[in-house]
């Protein structure tokens, strides 16, 4: 008899704090998924600002300051966004011997070209009509060819110039292997390469650096990569600013964030 006082008393006791367990819901400091990405910055020989005369000038810094500046910067962001999605690998900050011969290494067997870039997919997608999910638009096939001189057609010579609209700095390996090798040694499952950072003006008009509506593109070309070496998506983020914008802190706080936004987007983490 008293051994069942007992434990009544212990379930009365205990039942309102497994109640209230059951109810509050758990916060986790981390996110449920444990994917692994690896960011590497962009290669100082690959920068472009042609705002670098007036921004050096006003803050009293060389060209290679500012370009750190923004590298820094620009690395502390894109890790900053994928905080809540994956836990990433910064190589930049990383002082160890180890880290420099990843990075040196990497940007040995890295080449440059140019590639038509894949579509980025959009902040938020556009919720598509009944009509349309059943009778989807036909997508028109573009050449990205790149043609030199001229064809002809019903007799008439058309000639058509080179240009790079649409295509972005790829990046291919001249080792294939090196990837592989890089994510098993940091149990790696995705590369984030930044292959290009530019800001530059568009000086086809003579006339439009003195129009108030001038600005400048802000581009940043990017490959992501499998832990198997395979890419997975391959374009730029690009955003325009304005032309007599130089304040460096006022473009990475407003004009980062949407160019990041951009590369985040086409990214999937799941189970």
């Amino acid at each position: 008899m008293k051994n069942r006082i007992t434990l009544w008393i212990l379930f009365v006791v205990l039942l309102p704090g497994l109640l209230q367990a059951q109810i509050e819901p758990v916060f986790k400091t981390r996110p449920a998924h444990e994917f692994r990405m690896l960011i590497v910055p962009f290669d100082t020989r690959i920068y472009l600002n042609d705002a670098t005369p007036e921004m050096a000038t006003r803050y009293n810094m060389t060209h290679d300051e500012l370009m750190m500046f923004f590298r820094m910067e620009w690395n502390r962001h894109l890790h900053m966004a994928f905080l809540d999605s994956c836990y990433t690998v910064d190589l930049l900050t990383d002082n160890t011997r180890e880290a420099r011969d990843d990075l040196d290494g990497l940007y040995t067997i890295i080449r440059y070209e140019m590639k038509t870039k894949m579509q980025n997919k959009p902040e938020q997608p556009e919720e598509q009509s009944w009509f349309r999910k059943m009778f989807p638009k036909k997508k028109k096939q573009v050449s990205d060819d790149i043609y030199v001189g001229g064809e002809r057609s019903d007799g008439e010579i058309i000639s058509r110039r080179q240009t790079h609209e649409n295509r972005y700095f790829h990046i291919a390996f001249t080792d294939t292997t090196f990837l592989q090798q890089l994510a098993q040694r940091r149990n790696i499952d995705f590369f984030l390469f930044i292959n290009q950072f530019e800001i530059k003006g568009n000086y086809s008009d003579p006339y439009a650096s003195g129009r108030s509506d001038f600005s400048r593109s802000f581009k940043v070309h990017f490959s992501i990569y499998d832990n198997l070496g395979e890419l997975v998506h391959g374009s730029y983020a690009e955003v325009d600013v304005p032309f007599h914008l130089y304040d460096k802190d006022v473009l990475v706080g407003e004009y980062f964030p949407p160019a990041i936004r951009q590369i985040i987007y086409n990214f999937h983490f799941s189970y």
